[in-house]
């Protein structure tokens, strides 16, 4: 009997510490490309993650992000899964609208970047995902205190701009 509430008890541990993912579907969010700049500064506050690393971009990772520049609070809505930690909480990033040369450049893969030959071909780059395809995002219902909300939201991706030093 022992053994029996001993493997209970194990698996209702191994199980309640999975993040159950549901989604929601794209239609929820309130749409507004005009919500950030491309290369807006923002922090970001929070992240839906996503139950996988979306490599068949089958959803969105939901993101709340502060404007560095205007201080309005923006949803940002990614195909990316970007590894935030508790570290990042105080990091600025940039954000990238998904028809910027940054977000097409992350759609390729390796081979396909040491191809380019010139920043001419670089510019004629046609994206790879089809955004309007995708209507699923990523939620954690634990968090939907903070993620249901109604701010404005863009489509793209957060990175950092740096100067390379020659």
């Amino acid at each position: 009997m022992t053994k029996i509430f001993f493997h209970a008890l194990i698996a209702l541990i191994f199980f309640s510490c999975e993040t159950q993912y549901e989604y929601w579907n794209i239609s929820k969010f309130n749409m507004d490309e005009t919500a950030l700049k491309n290369e807006e500064e923002v922090k970001i506050i929070y992240t839906s993650r996503g139950p996988d690393y979306n490599q068949d971009l089958k959803y969105y990772v939901h993101l709340i992000a502060i404007s560095q520049e205007s201080g309005d609070t923006v949803n940002i809505l990614s195909t990316g899964v970007h590894g935030l930690t508790k570290k990042d909480e105080h990091k600025v990033f940039n954000y990238f609208n998904e028809n910027s040369l940054v977000s097409k450049l992350n759609q390729m893969n390796s081979d396909e970047l040491n191809n380019i030959e010139s920043f001419d071909k670089i510019k004629n780059i046609e994206p790879k995902i089809e955004y309007q395809l995708i209507n699923k995002v990523a939620r954690d219902p634990k968090f939907d205190d903070i993620a249901d909300n109604n701010y404005p939201t863009v489509i793209g991706l957060i990175g950092t701009v740096s100067m390379i030093e020659e």
